[in-house]
């Protein structure tokens, strides 16, 4: 019987993206009688699960890579399958093993650096890797194309991110007050977009102005600049900041608003970009219509006028136009959101994810 071999350097406790998404592709092979294991670093959190299937490496870097391929080559038969989190060094220690590997894609770590060493020495070894694996695993046809780029010759499948719609639901009623009320989180970098945000909410009449809240969740190194902006802008009453929001209350952040809003910008050269853009589906799943930026993977995660709106980078018009029209038509944001979650149903299941990616790695 095929085994599946975890092998990733983010894991939970830790409470990245790469990490939720290795715990749920555990959860899903376990739930479906494929035998599982995770390969792991040591970790001083709590973890998430009492599992003898997860296996915790200790050691520092250097000793520690040594330690995770001689556990491969110790504790693993010729026929299991290695999943990595990324190409490197997961990655590079699961083809060291001498197993059948696939590797997950993500997005930035396929961006293209500017230092001699990226241009000339990574970029080889990155395409090496990619096109050594048995297959990649993209979250988003944008991720392909950058695994593509990266590596022409690397057997790549597109399988969009997944999100637990039992979890993700509808908790609380819209306030329906006359006020189109707006949510974005993610961690606050300059390219998430939110200066552009906050800047069309300003530009709009006063009529509309008036009309309007945004809510932004989450930290990182742009929020004070964000927070002096709203201020200089006198929009400290229409615009607030949450800071950190924790996992339990995320369902309640997306369900008590009428529409999520995330601006993410792809800018060339720099090594930031929305390789999928998960947050849209889980707003999509509690009910939420959401508006999001032909930029990177985000077009997988959110489709025109099905529980949702794409507008260009950074175009205003297109935004604030957008806004006033759906503060004009209230009706229409209702409608979306019921649309959101039934795609969210629809397409995002982690069944779905399962058996898509089972259908690759398990041939």
């Amino acid at each position: 019987m095929k085994r599946v071999i975890i092998l990733t350097y983010d894991y939970p406790p830790n409470n990245g993206g790469i990490a939720r998404l290795c715990f749920e592709i555990k959860k899903q092979c376990k739930l479906n009688g494929l035998s599982v294991r995770v390969v792991t670093l040591a970790s001083s959190g709590t973890d998430m699960e009492n599992d003898e299937d997860v296996i915790r490496i200790v050691g520092k870097r250097g000793l520690l890579e040594w330690r995770i391929l001689n556990y491969l080559k110790k504790n693993t038969e010729r026929d299991d399958i290695i999943l990595t989190g990324t190409f490197h060094p997961d990655g590079l220690l699961g083809w060291l093993s001498g197993r059948k590997v696939y590797m997950l894609a993500h997005g930035a770590e396929l961006l293209p650096g500017k230092s001699f060493f990226q241009k000339y020495v990574w970029k080889y070894y990155r395409r090496y890797l990619l096109k050594s694996a048995s297959g990649v695993i993209a979250n988003s046809h944008y991720t392909e194309g950058l695994v593509r780029l990266c590596s022409p010759l690397a057997k790549v499948y597109t399988i969009p991110l997944a999100v637990d719609y039992d979890y993700f639901r509808p908790t609380s009623s819209k306030m329906r007050d006359g006020v189109l009320h707006l949510c974005s989180l993610s961690r606050l970098e300059k390219f998430k977009g939110h200066d552009f945000l906050i800047r069309v909410i300003s530009s709009l009449p006063s009529e509309y102005k008036e009309k309007i809240s945004l809510t932004i969740g989450g930290n990182g190194p742009y929020k004070e600049s964000l927070v002096a902006l709203a201020r200089e802008l006198h929009l400290v009453d229409t615009i607030g900041f949450e800071g950190f929001i924790d996992d339990g209350k995320l369902c309640d952040f997306y369900s008590s608003a009428d529409i999520f809003v995330l601006c993410t910008r792809e800018e060339p050269g720099l090594k930031n970009v929305e390789g999928f853009g998960l947050v849209f589906v889980e707003a999509q799943a509690c009910g939420t219509a959401v508006i999001g930026t032909r930029a990177g993977g985000i077009p997988d995660a959110v489709k025109d006028g099905d529980g949702g709106w794409l507008i260009a980078q950074d175009s205003q018009k297109e935004l604030s136009e957008l806004m006033m029209f759906l503060i004009d038509h209230p009706e229409i944001v209702a409608e979306e959101g019921l649309k959101a979650r039934q795609r969210a149903i629809q397409e995002y299941s982690w069944q779905n994810y399962y058996k898509a990616l089972s259908g690759i790695i398990c041939r």
